[in-house]
């Protein structure tokens, strides 16, 4: 079984497109968290967490429910993602 995941993850507010290894054995709630680390440390230290914030398929424009595991999922390796 793979336990990460590489995709690449768009920031639309921060005009930036990054490859990033997500879990597969770990909620997408975790991976937004995961993700608000990401931008804090790596492109804007002053970024504030939202809790309303989504993950969304960049291809069909659906969202993601945090509440379910990323491998329920259909994010594979190359799956093309946004994060508002």
């Amino acid at each position: 079984m793979k336990y990460k995941i590489i995709c690449e993850v768009s920031f639309p507010e921060f005009e930036y497109v990054l490859d990033v290894n997500i879990p597969n054995n770990k909620t997408v709630y975790y991976v937004c968290k995961m993700l608000d680390n990401l931008i804090k440390e790596n492109l804007y230290p002053q970024y504030e967490s939202k809790e309303d914030s989504l993950l969304i398929d960049a291809k069909t424009g659906t969202p993601f429910d945090k509440n379910v595991l990323v491998s329920e999922t259909t994010i594979r390796n190359g799956t093309k993602l946004t994060y508002y």
